[in-house]
């Protein structure tokens, strides 16, 4: 009897054990378990961060940090940089005008050197003609009668007026001559000049191209003087407010 119910007593711990057993399973380890029930809380499982979040005060939040000009600092910073621009705008035409002012010294002395040239040149060819013209003159007055009885008086002939005849061709041939070498040296003269009155012009044109750089360069010097004086008789802010 006693055993029966020892039998029945065991019997029904284990029928009670065996479901208490079953829901206490453990749970086999994920190699890689989802992050989101700890990142988002879905169940709203943390009451208290929700409420933390909530009793925080708005005053603690924190706002971007706001910056404040004042209008009259813009105007002095705009100010500032129309001058700086202005006088940067000044020194890139006086260089500019500068560097054009060297170009043209540079086409000056190209232009005399030719100039020195032709000059050199036409000097021996005037003198030349000017020589042959003497010379044309001179055949001219020997060509004449009386030039020629006398030059035929020291001369034995038997027939003077054939000595005068052969005397005057001769005067006659070499002023021929003359004449020819000075048409061609005129020709020369002529387009030695042409050239040089082109050069002449052109740097003519030069020089006042240069001038009027130089006036500009001046004009630039004024300023700049005008402006440094001006900075420096304006009054120092710091003096005004004391």
């Amino acid at each position: 009897m006693q055993y029966r119910n020892f039998c029945l007593l065991f019997l029904f711990v284990v029928i009670c054990a065996v479901p208490a057993a079953a829901q206490q399973k453990p749970k086999r380890p994920v190699k890689n378990p989802p992050q989101y029930p700890n990142i988002i809380d879905l169940e709203n499982k943390d009451p208290q961060a929700s409420a933390t979040k909530q009793a925080d005060p708005p005053g603690e939040t924190q706002q971007p940090a706001t910056v404040t000009v004042q209008p009259d600092a813009l105007t002095k910073a705009f100010t500032i940089i129309a001058e700086e621009l202005k006088s940067l705008s000044q020194e890139v035409r006086a260089l500019n005008v500068r560097q054009q002012l060297e170009i043209e010294f540079l086409r000056m002395n190209r232009v005399e050197q030719r100039i020195a040239t032709y000059e050199s040149t036409l000097r021996p060819i005037r003198e030349r003609i000017a020589l042959l013209e003497a010379e044309d003159q001179t055949l001219q007055q020997l060509m004449t009668r009386e030039s020629l009885l006398a030059q035929t008086a020291t001369i034995g002939t038997f027939n003077r007026d054939a000595t005068m005849a052969q005397i005057r061709y001769q005067h006659e041939a070499r002023l021929n001559q003359v004449r020819a070498e000075v048409e061609r040296l005129r020709g020369l003269e002529t387009s030695q000049v042409q050239s040089l009155e082109i050069y002449q012009k052109l740097s003519d044109e030069i020089e006042k191209k240069i001038q009027q750089a130089e006036d500009k360069l001046r004009q630039f010097e004024n300023k700049n003087s005008q402006a440094a004086k001006s900075e420096t008789t304006q009054p120092n802010p710091n003096q005004e407010r004391q």
